[in-house]
Parts: C-alpha cells; structure tokens; sequence
C-alpha cells in the first residue's frame, strides 16, 4: 500500500485562541515542527516524529482538520525534506514556525513547476487554504473528539473560528465529511 501525505490543521491552540498549529504525516507518522528548544537549547532541531494516533489523541482538545493530499504530493520527498531540516538543525522560530516548515515540506514535494506558498506570512489557516486553492486535497476529513469536555466559552470561540475561517468544514451531526459541533 502506498503511503499518503496529510496535512494536519489544528484550530486554535490550547486555550482555544491563537492560530492553531500545522503538521504533516506520511502514513502514519505526524511530523511536527514544534520543539521550541531546539538549535538554541539542545542538540536537536524543532522537527518532532510522533506516532500520528497519539498525537491526534493528545490533540482531542480542538478540531483537527486533516487533508489527504493527491499522489502529486511525493511522500519521500516529504520525509527526504524534514530529514535534511533536522540535519541542518533548523530551530522553531530561527527557521520558522509550523505552518512555515509545513509549508516547506509540501513545496520539496511536489513536481517542479508548482510552488506551494501561503501568500504572506504563512498561518496554519494559510496553508489549510493553499493546499484548496492548489487542488492538492483528494479528501478531507474533521476531528474533535474533546469538544463535549469544552468549557462552553472556549467550545463557541473555536465553533466561531472555524464558521469564518474554515468554511465547508462545519455540518449537521453525522453528515458525511463535515465536523460536527454538537454537543
């Protein structure tokens, strides 16, 4: 079976604010740049290999919108790309953040002549849509198994969130494809 290339778009961060994160997963290994420490602190880059359930499970706390990119999209390249940004010790904010190196992974992989750029400073939000605008997305599927143990505040800052920045994700419970926000 071949491997897939997912975008993985965390709305919000913990509290329900903020932008949210970026991740990107080759089978079923999530790649996140999120180690603050490394380069400045460490012997490590800012790149993070975790077991993708985990990570989603350590995640349920807010959606998780993932975009099962098209074969264009090359799953060694992905993995060729975070190997070398941890060879050269890339450090989170140094050189980068997330949504910054996500989008640099997709980029490295993809057939010359399509370039994968967010437009301005690039946003978890940002390459959600660019992945969209580029017709990369062959599927798309939406997670928050933590919404019911939400505070409601917190639940209605991130429902609003994904109503204007997200659009076509939110549906009615059980509709095929969409995030239910019921609670």
């Amino acid at each position: 079976m071949a491997l897939d290339v997912k975008i993985m778009t965390f709305v919000s961060n913990f509290d329900g604010a903020g932008p949210g994160h970026s991740a990107i997963a080759v089978g079923n290994i999530a790649y996140s740049f999120e180690n603050v420490g490394g380069g400045w602190l460490q012997a490590s880059s800012g790149w993070k290999a975790l077991e993708i359930t985990g990570y989603m499970k350590a995640n349920e706390h807010r959606p998780i919108l993932m975009q099962y990119l098209k074969a264009s999209v090359i799953p060694g390249y992905v993995v060729e790309y975070v190997q070398k940004s941890s060879a050269r010790d890339d450090d989170y904010i140094g050189s980068g953040v997330c949504s910054t190196q996500v989008s640099r992974a997709v980029n490295y992989a993809l057939p010359e002549g399509v370039i994968f750029d967010p437009k301005g400073i690039d946003t978890p939000f940002g390459v959600f849509h660019c992945a969209r605008r580029l017709g990369l997305v062959a599927r798309e599927e939406y997670f928050w198994p933590g919404k019911a143990n939400m505070p409601v505040l917190r639940w209605a800052s991130i429902v609003n969130t994904l109503k204007s920045d997200y659009p076509g994700v939110l549906g009615k419970p059980g509709e095929a494809g969409k995030l239910d926000i019921s609670r």
